[in-house]
């Protein structure tokens, strides 16, 4: 997963009702089909080590028209308010029915008709009806009362809907097979035992953990080692020819030449009002080859830097959707990601915020002829908070031509820690519109956000980065946690003042120039 999304909830439906007995268990969506089957476990397999056949069955398959028809009976059902006819909702995902039919049922349990599952494929087994992770489905719990407005809201949206079992308290979920009991009985054979029996408490009350013996891998690293003829000019064509700065297809478009540059996604709340959200991403992958520990602090770092730039509530509001790449059965790859969680949780509890979600994929690597490739492991952090005024953002752009002034945030000081009170020294910066343009300190260092700012605006800038007083390559380039901001040369005092009040570090590194000429002196 590499992506941010937003969505809002009527406070009425924030927590889901609880199983009474006699409610309905029903599911909802598309047919099912003999696919992903055993994508849960083969998502956390080294690709190559399964059959062939087992790999493919794995892969999911997803339906955009149902999934469309699908979420509309959900919002129509929601958008009744306390009418609302779903009492709990879960959507279908790892391990197909077997895992989202019991979990919508405990602690009550139920018998399920495993026939009663509206099926695309009619050569299906009871095993594949069960387990296949068939994309587009919700398990819901109905009232017997408001069965009749489900089923004309399915209806009207053309949505398969099922009836498949009723909560009876006995907190056991039994799983019938109907066919198999008819053909029993045609032949006069006592009923045939239920496909599944099991206690619910059992499979999912407290089960004991699972311990992993993982081994770190200790690497040598080596000093950085820049030929002596390479000069600054030929450092910063290489820099802007890798693709996480300048192979973007589609973004967010910001300045008089629409560059895909914006750091942070802003939503409305409601047509007419202010209110609404944002969302951010973060992620480092390249670090985490020497260090997953700083990767994961830096992948936090990121989102939150690119965040920024929207005026939110506040940083305690904040959440955050984490999601792991890393081939983790390998030697040193299990270790490396502890390693990285270890971290992202230290710093998020100092920050002060939390993830509330995500996804993993532990099969990021493929085994074929003998060899073993796999891909650096990865953490790919979004967030996302609520915007009490969206008019309040900042984008990337230059804006101010000869009158902008360039100052430098920093963040990182010894080991790179997140300095909380200048990501709110910038947010009342924000909110008091004293500041133009902003952007994150990421790839390509300091040098190449500057030049992205201007490229967007379409104008120039005058850097002067004596005063950092490091080599050229690690004052130009380093990636170290950072802002640069745009402020106008008539409220620099103030701008200034506001920011080392709180104890922050600034320095003034340039200014904007209307003509489209870059000059860097140091």
């Amino acid at each position: 997963m590499f992506s941010a999304g937003i969505g809002q909830i009527d406070h009425l439906h924030i927590s889901k009702g609880e199983p009474e007995i006699g409610m309905l268990v029903v599911k909802i969506g598309g047919p099912a089909y003999r696919n992903g089957m055993g994508g849960r476990a083969a998502s956390s397999m080294v690709s190559g080590q399964n059959d062939a056949e087992l790999d493919f069955n794995a892969v999911q398959r997803g339906d955009v028209e149902m999934a469309q028809k699908l979420y509309r009976v959900v919002r129509a059902c929601v958008e009744m308010v306390e009418n609302n006819p779903i009492i709990s909702i879960h959507d279908q995902g790892a391990g197909g029915n077997c895992n989202v039919v019991k979990e919508i049922i405990h602690p009550e349990g139920a018998k399920i008709v495993i026939r009663a599952i509206v099926v695309g494929d009619h050569t299906m087994s009871v095993l594949e009806i069960w387990g296949a992770e068939y994309q587009e489905q919700d398990a819901i719990l109905v009232k017997p009362k408001t069965r009749g407005l489900l089923e004309a809201i399915c209806a009207r949206e053309r949505v398969s809907m099922a009836v498949i079992g009723t909560t009876n308290g006995e907190g056991r979920i039994v799983l019938q097979d109907s066919v198999a009991i008819e053909k029993c009985r045609s032949s006069g054979l006592p009923p045939p035992p239920p496909a599944v029996d099991l206690v619910l408490e059992k499979v999912l009350g407290d089960m004991p953990k699972k311990t992993f013996e993982l081994n770190r891998i200790n690497a040598l690293h080596e000093p950085l080692d820049i030929a002596p003829a390479t000069t600054v000019l030929e450092s910063l064509k290489r820099v802007l020819r890798l693709p996480s700065l300048t192979g973007v297809a589609q973004q967010q478009t910001v300045g008089p030449l629409q560059i895909p540059l914006a750091d942070v996604a802003v939503l409305a709340q409601t047509y007419t009002g202010l209110t609404g959200g944002a969302c951010s991403i973060g992620e480092q992958p390249i670090k985490g080859l020497l260090d997953p520990k700083a990767m994961a602090r830096l992948a936090v770092g990121e989102a939150l830097t690119n965040l920024v730039w929207a005026k939110i509530t506040s940083l305690s509001d904040v959440k955050v959707s984490g999601n792991w790449m890393y081939a983790a059965k390998l030697d040193g790859e299990g270790a490396a990601m502890y390693d990285a969680a270890v971290a992202l949780s230290e710093a998020m509890i100092e920050l002060g915020i939390a993830i509330d979600g995500g996804k993993d994929s532990l099969s990021m690597a493929a085994q074929a002829s003998g060899e073993v490739v796999k891909a650096p492991g990865n953490l790919v952090i979004s967030t996302y908070v609520t915007c009490p005024d969206i008019t309040k953002t900042v984008t990337p752009d230059l804006k101010l031509g000869d009158d902008g002034v360039l100052l430098h945030i920093v963040l990182a000081k010894g080991k790179w820690r997140l300095g909380g009170s200048a990501l709110a020294q910038v947010q009342n910066l924000i909110s008091d519109e004293l500041i133009s343009a902003g952007h994150d300190i990421s790839d390509g260092g300091l040098t190449v956000t500057a030049l992205e700012m201007a490229f967007a605006g379409n104008c120039g800038i005058n850097l002067d980065l004596a005063s950092f007083g490091n080599s050229v390559p690690q004052t130009l380039f380093a990636e170290d946690l950072g802002l640069l901001i745009e402020v106008n040369r008539k409220n620099l005092d103030l701008v200034l003042d506001n920011i080392r009040c709180g104890g922050v570090s600034t320095d003034i590194i340039g200014q904007v120039n209307s003509s489209p000429i870059v000059k860097i002196e140091g």
